[in-house]
């Protein structure tokens, strides 16, 4: 029995995400320290592009109250971590990496700080405030991460991580064979 084109693309799709996760993971396991330098640099593009649209969404013709300037000062210090890790490469030069990774965990826990205060302050403002909490406490719980785990634990966390991302690529296949296979 033939199965339909949404089907076909469905076991297509989750498939080719097990076979680039199985991929991705054993480049990961075999190549750790080139990994965690992806890691590191998709993450401070992520904590640039975070302040960054921060700022662009924030009202400066508004009102300059207690919650404008501390929106204000996480999404600083958002950027700052950002360029730090994104320019790590030459600050290197002149810090070392364990200076750099406490000063962006630093910047990391002031602003999930910032952020619960803020939410703290103007609940109103937020729908489900427990979430946006949730977000601070993340920021806070990896720049304590940065800060207290040494650097050289993390290619063994990245190759723990892959094993994982591996076992859950191979239930993807496993997934798609059943679907492919259902009748």
């Amino acid at each position: 029995m033939a199965i339909d084109e949404s089907k076909r693309l469905q076991v297509t799709l989750t498939a080719l995400r097990g076979v680039v996760m199985i991929a991705a993971g054993i480049a990961a396991f075999l190549f750790p320290t080139q990994a965690v330098k992806f890691v590191l640099l998709a993450g401070g593009g992520l904590l640039l592009v975070d302040g960054g649209l921060g700022l662009a969404s924030m009202d400066f013709a508004g009102r300059r109250n207690n919650s404008f300037y501390l929106a204000l000062a996480r999404n600083l210090f958002c950027i700052v971590a950002g360029l730090t890790v994104l320019a790590s490469g030459p600050l290197s030069n002149v810090f070392s990496l364990g200076f750099l990774a406490g000063f962006v965990g630093l910047l990391a826990v002031l602003a999930g700080l910032v952020e619960i205060v803020s939410i703290l302050m103007d609940r109103v403002r937020y729908s489900s405030p427990l979430t946006a909490m949730l977000s601070g406490a993340l920021y806070i719980v990896f720049g304590l991460a940065l800060m207290f785990v040494p650097l050289s634990s993390a290619t063994t966390l990245m190759r723990i991580a892959t094993i994982v991302i591996v076992l859950y690529a191979l239930s993807l296949l496993y997934r798609a064979w059943r679907i492919r296979t259902a009748r």
